[in-house]
């Protein structure tokens, strides 16, 4: 038998327990929603030779999400394509360098995009008008939402001969892949983005 079952209103409590027991506090007090389980989701920018400006992103599945490529003829630029051949981005390596990123990011200062903060420590990237937060743990890069829970996202790690990119199920349904790729690659490659 349920203990509360005698309450009702208008009469007085009586306990089916043999001893009137201590109150609950169960509800009473706050308690942290659980979190959702997210799982992560590895790829890798590999390169043939020794630059990741021209490289592929592989998934744990061994396909080809992106390439990257720098074309000999035309060093300034790099191209960032998908699955499908299709550039989602540009680079202009310039000074100072520029990207765009097709149907995300109009063409602007990479160092717009990636705004350093004013101690140097982390970086600030805006994706559909939302703040995320690029910062160095251990020995990766950690991507967190910019708002007071920092939730993880990702991170970017140098791992043998390739750049290791952990990001979340979340984040991929949040439509950030692209996003976190084409950021790992300009935060690993080597040239300066400001």
């Amino acid at each position: 038998m349920h203990p509360y079952n005698s309450w009702t209103a208008g009469q007085a409590p009586s306990s089916s327990w043999p001893q009137d027991p201590a109150p609950s506090i169960l509800g009473a007090l706050p308690y942290p929603a659980v979190s959702h389980a997210t799982t992560l989701v590895t790829y890798h920018i590999t390169s043939s030779g020794s630059h990741i400006l021209n490289s592929r992103v592989i998934g744990s599945d061994g396909r080809t999400y992106f390439t990257i490529s720098t074309d000999r003829d035309m060093p300034g630029y790099t191209v960032v394509k998908d699955a499908q051949d299709n550039p989602i981005a540009l680079v202009e390596w310039k000074s100072p360098p520029v990207i765009e990123i097709r149907g995300l990011l109009p063409k602007q200062s990479i160092s717009s995009w990636l705004r350093l903060s004013s101690d140097r420590s982390a970086r600030a990237m805006e994706v559909r008008s939302v703040r995320y937060i690029w910062a160095p743990h251990n020995n990766s890069i950690n991507l967190h939402v910019g708002d007071f829970n920092r939730t993880f996202l990702a991170n970017v790690s140098k791992i043998q001969n390739s750049i290791a990119i952990q990001i979340t199920s979340d984040a991929i349904n949040q439509r950030l892949l692209e996003s976190v790729i084409i950021a790992a690659m300009l935060l690993q490659c080597g040239r300066n983005i400001d």
